[in-house]
């Protein structure tokens, strides 16, 4: 069976004119309260990498970095929209989220994927993404200014 492709995503320019809201772009878990008070009332799709830990019955992230003792969870995680839930555990593990970024009295993704991943792999992942983002937004923002000063 031929591989199957996903054509209309792979013809899509990618240009200042493509609508940023169609893609999950990825936010570091210290930036998300941030983000919320951005775009305030507005959903955002977002991407993020953290610990999934399941307190009182709901589910929370924590980031990557913290040590166990200052690890609080900084974002709520709903599974609402996902067709098998994660499992109620003691043991916290890394996992990659991809949802849509609100506040609700807290911040909340609500999941659409969620990919539980290896340590290792979750901090590798994190740091390219991070280091992806970090030049992109630089250079995207860099290139606005000096659009801004020479008009």
């Amino acid at each position: 069976m031929a591989n199957l492709l996903d054509k209309p995503y792979r013809e899509i320019s990618f240009c200042a004119e493509t609508p940023h809201q169609d893609f999950y772009i990825y936010t570091d878990l210290k930036e998300v309260a941030d983000k919320c008070n951005i775009f305030n009332d507005e959903i955002v799709k977002c991407r993020t990498i953290g610990i999934l830990q399941s307190l009182n019955g709901r589910f929370y992230l924590s980031d990557l970095n913290e040590t166990e003792e200052h690890s609080e969870p900084i974002v709520q995680v709903s599974a609402v929209y996902l067709k098998s839930p994660p499992h109620s555990t003691v043991i916290p593990y890394p996992v990659q989220v991809f949802g849509t970024l609100q506040w609700k009295n807290r911040p909340v993704i609500f999941a659409k994927i969620l990919q539980v991943l290896s340590a290792s792999t979750a901090i590798r992942l994190k740091n390219a993404l991070s280091g992806i983002t970090s030049s992109h937004l630089a250079r995207t923002v860099s290139e606005f200014d000096l659009e801004d000063t020479f008009d």
